[in-house]
């Protein structure tokens, strides 16, 4: 037993190391291409984080509240991904202003998902700062493509 978990670490250690030095760094994208990325980023992510909200409703609704609580955990856990998943888009982006938004904006639904632990917490989400950077990140994708931005 011992030799097969020496061999497994030795395997993945090798196949790592192989990803790291033949990875190649992918090519800065202009901000139009980056804006459209990160809307269906948000949409998708968005979408997850509402499917569980209802499962957060459902189970409350019947008086559940372990089960809501439990949903509450995972709809926190899907605002965690969408912020892993915004700063994957920022890391492509060529342009300062993208990068640094997207990451403020990865930053706030990490902290507003980590926050949510149980219907408690899900009563004191608060999105103003999220509300901020969504539109800054809309008047930022409205110049690049030449159309004026409209805030929310």
């Amino acid at each position: 037993m011992r030799r097969l978990s020496r061999a497994a670490c030795i395997l993945s250690t090798t196949i790592l190391a192989a990803l790291g030095f033949s990875a190649v760094p992918a090519a800065a994208e202009p901000t139009p291409q980056v804006c459209t990325k990160t809307a269906k980023t948000v949409e998708d992510g968005l979408s997850q984080f509402a499917r569980e909200l209802t499962k957060v409703t459902q189970a409350a609704d019947s008086g559940n509240m372990a089960a809501a609580d439990q949903s509450v955990k995972a709809a926190g856990s899907e605002l965690v991904d969408l912020a892993a998943n915004l700063r994957t888009d920022a890391s492509t982006a060529d342009a300062a202003d993208v990068k640094s938004t997207l990451g403020q904006l990865a930053d706030e639904f990490e902290a507003q998902g980590k926050s949510l632990t149980d219907m408690n917490s899900l009563q004191k989400l608060d999105v103003t700062r999220i509300d901020a950077l969504s539109d800054q990140m809309i008047a930022i994708c409205g110049a690049a493509s030449g159309t004026p931005a409209t805030p929310r």
